[in-house]
């Protein structure tokens, strides 16, 4: 039977919830399951009217969610849920249900770095890359049976891997905590190989990197700022111009389709950053939502913004008529900050957290985002995302392990 995120903790509201008709449209259609369901939901308003909600009532309706879901499994595909969860206390917005919906499980969790796994790339093979607290990249490559094992370890750092990202080539860039960036390439045999360490950009830990459409590398520091390297005539990137404006760490970097650099700061803002005539890049809006650091974030196929923060919540940005990003829904669920995200192809978010947890976030049919599973195994911090190109989720932690989800 379908399993859901527990329902069973007694929860009182802060306040007395307005009386709700029960979403049930004319294209519901009436069995058992259907009527005790109602019958459930109505006890559950009474419930939430004298401001408690009972262990066991919540348990009948998890019960009941479940022989619905088993029964009438086509109709969950319509927005009768949505209205409904919109009106529940905060903590108990789980019953939102999709159709086509994939359980995601564990099927291998990697070991091998001997401190936390910070950061995570896929080369364009398939081959998974990390980078790890214990001044170590490895490389992971699939065997025929299916199993992801290290095939190379790659060193050459005083301190921390913090980022990677991967050139069209598969060339690697990894950033450190040592403020250098290095560039990895293959050799005759196969093996990476460090052939340019870029030094005197960064006077504090390198936190981020991405990469533009041209290759042009783009770094973002402890140091508040961000760098953009260019290649010389020779091969060589060297820093051609640095972008200040934030008050606090630059911890993420992401580019959008047009080239448009997005950052998230410990200031708790992001900024967009668009290049000008001369191919410099300024400023162009900040953006003003976040309460605490921005430490996630990701870029849907339409150019659609979403950031995770420390104060707990990933939020969706939206660009209005004028070209503006203004949010336009805020996603609750985690018990702490949202550290990481990726988007899987078809556009749902997902997400990792310093709860020890990943959380998958659909559309419904009325475009809003709602978690519809949540990911437990790792540990400690779920610091690091990356999604394979047929939907396979890959995690890093603190706990030293990266994990493969398959749905």
């Amino acid at each position: 039977m379908k399993q859901f995120p527990s329902l069973k903790e007694e929860y009182t509201p802060k306040q007395k919830q307005e009386s709700v008709s029960l979403p049930f449209g004319p294209s519901f259609e009436k069995t058992p399951a259907t009527e005790l369901l109602a019958h459930h939901l109505a006890e559950l308003q009474d419930a939430i009217l004298s401001d408690a909600v009972a262990p066991e009532t919540l348990e009948t309706l998890q019960s009941s969610l479940e022989t619905l879901y088993a029964s009438q499994k086509e109709l969950l595909s319509k927005k009768v849920w949505e209205p409904y969860n919109q009106r529940l206390p905060e903590g108990m917005r789980y019953v939102a249900l999709h159709e086509g919906s994939q359980e995601y499980t564990n099927v291998q969790t990697l070991e091998g770095h001997a401190s936390w796994v910070y950061t995570l790339q896929v080369l364009p093979d398939g081959t998974i890359v990390s980078g790890s607290s214990d001044k170590t990249i490895k490389i992971w490559k699939q065997n025929t049976e299916g199993n992801y094992a290290p095939i190379q370890t790659l060193r050459g750092y005083d301190n921390s891997v913090n980022a990677l990202q991967v050139l069209p080539d598969g060339t690697i860039v990894s950033g450190s905590a040592d403020r250098t960036i290095k560039i990895w390439k293959k050799d005759t045999e196969g093996n990476y190989t460090p052939t340019q360490t870029l030094l005197g950009g960064h006077y504090n830990s390198v936190l981020t990197l991405q990469v533009l459409p041209d290759g042009t590398i783009v770094s973002g520091s402890g140091d508040s700022t961000i760098k953009i390297w260019k290649q010389d005539t020779e091969g060589n990137y060297t820093p051609t111009q640095t972008l200040e404006g934030h008050a606090s760490y630059v911890f993420i970097l992401q580019v959008l389709p047009d080239g448009t650099i997005v950052s998230g700061s410990g200031d708790s803002t992001i900024k967009i950053w668009k290049q000008d005539t001369e191919g410099n890049y300024t400023p162009t809006q900040t953006l003003k939502g976040h309460t605490d650091y921005v430490r996630a974030l990701q870029v849907l196929p339409d150019g659609t913004i979403v950031s995770g923060s420390g104060d707990k919540t990933i939020k969706i940005w939206k660009q209005d008529k004028e070209g503006n990003y203004t949010p336009t829904q805020t996603l609750r669920g985690h018990t702490s900050s949202v550290n990481a995200l990726q988007v899987l192809p078809d556009g749902t978010i997902v997400s990792g957290s310093r709860d020890n947890t990943i959380k998958i976030w659909k559309q419904d049919t009325e475009g809003n985002y709602a978690p519809i599973q949540t990911l437990e195994g790792h540990t400690n911090v779920v610091g690091a995302l990356q999604v394979l190109p047929d939907g396979t989720i890959v995690s890093g932690s603190d706990d030293n392990t990266i994990k493969i989800w398959k749905p």
